[in-house]
């Protein structure tokens, strides 16, 4: 099956999931305030977390498997954007506590001391991702949601909780199946055109989504089937758990690893500039010290029911 018969096939079937504007459970996306992100009803349902041995690109930190069950929760429809950073930095006046690493044109990753949300060394609008956000950046976006909903149920997600919207049900390698040259139908990752301009990338696509840095939120239109868009590429989204290298001690019911000591935290979803498909697989799992950020590192946030 080419590319654009394959999407042809996933929107098909995500448009009789997603169509409905309300379910018997009520409606099945919000907005609580006018700067607030558009949020989508994740189901409630079980799911495999993780990748078998003989997955394709299994690394050993996605193992053992584990059954997990997850109650109904709200994620945001896309990664928060340039724009909506910006309401938060301007409403609160918060400074980032960190350093950026950035991509020079060389490649490889560096410190630039000018480099933060507002200026990441390449152009974007107001619907791209916020880039350049440590973890206690979005843990700071996520309070200042509940503040000005009069809210408590914002959140970053779970690890599970990631996992499971961004599988959508599937138990492929990818979200939207098994070639990881299709990718370019779907998301922003590391493609020819970022080949061209960092030739060392020698593990790119053999395809051309159009961008080299980030992308618009939900530019390609490709929903996966929970309504969920740029769930994998564009940028790495931090999420609450604490980095652990297995899945021994995961809670079952979707809750984030909190153990004792904390040194890293996790990041999901691959981006724009890991040089490869291979970080775009649902089971990958990166981690990162929460006082620093890349400038292909953002972030969505959650909201309990």
């Amino acid at each position: 099956m080419n590319q654009w018969a394959l999407r042809a096939t996933v929107i098909a079937g995500l448009l009789l999931s997603t169509s409905c504007a309300t379910t018997d459970q009520g409606p099945t996306s919000r907005s609580d305030c006018d700067v607030c992100p558009t949020m989508v009803l994740v189901p409630s349902g079980s799911f495999e977390i993780g990748s078998d041995p003989s997955s394709p690109g299994h690394i050993s930190d996605e193992a053992p498997q584990k059954t997990v069950t997850l109650d109904a929760f709200w994620a945001s429809q896309h990664e928060i954007t340039v724009g909506q950073y910006k309401a938060f930095v301007e409403a609160t006046g918060y400074v980032g506590d960190g350093i950026c690493l950035v991509m020079p044109e060389v490649g490889g990753w560096v410190h630039d001391p000018e480099a933060d949300w507002s200026n990441p060394g390449f152009e974007q609008a107001d619907d791209h991702p916020a880039v350049c956000v440590s973890w206690n950046g979005a843990q700071a976006y996520v309070a200042w949601l509940n503040e000005i909903t009069g809210d408590t149920k914002y959140r970053l997600l779970s690890e599970s909780e990631w996992e499971y919207a961004a599988r959508a049900g599937s138990t492929t390698t990818y979200w939207w199946g098994e070639d990881e040259d299709a990718f370019c139908d779907f998301t922003n990752g590391v493609d020819q055109s970022a080949r061209a301009q960092f030739p060392a990338w020698e593990r790119s696509g053999n395809c051309d989504d159009g961008f080299v840095f980030t992308a618009p939120v939900g530019h390609y239109g490709a929903p996966n089937p929970f309504g969920l868009e740029d769930m994998v590429g564009n940028v790495w989204e931090w999420v609450d758990d604490c980095y652990v290298a297995s899945f021994d001690g995961l809670p079952s019911d979707g809750r984030p690893q909190m153990p004792e000591t904390c040194e890293r935290r996790v990041l999901r979803g691959g981006a724009w500039g890991d040089y490869g498909s291979f970080y775009l697989r649902s089971a990958y799992r990166g981690a990162f010290v929460p006082e620093w950020a890349f400038t292909n590192l953002g972030f969505r946030v959650a909201r309990s029911q």
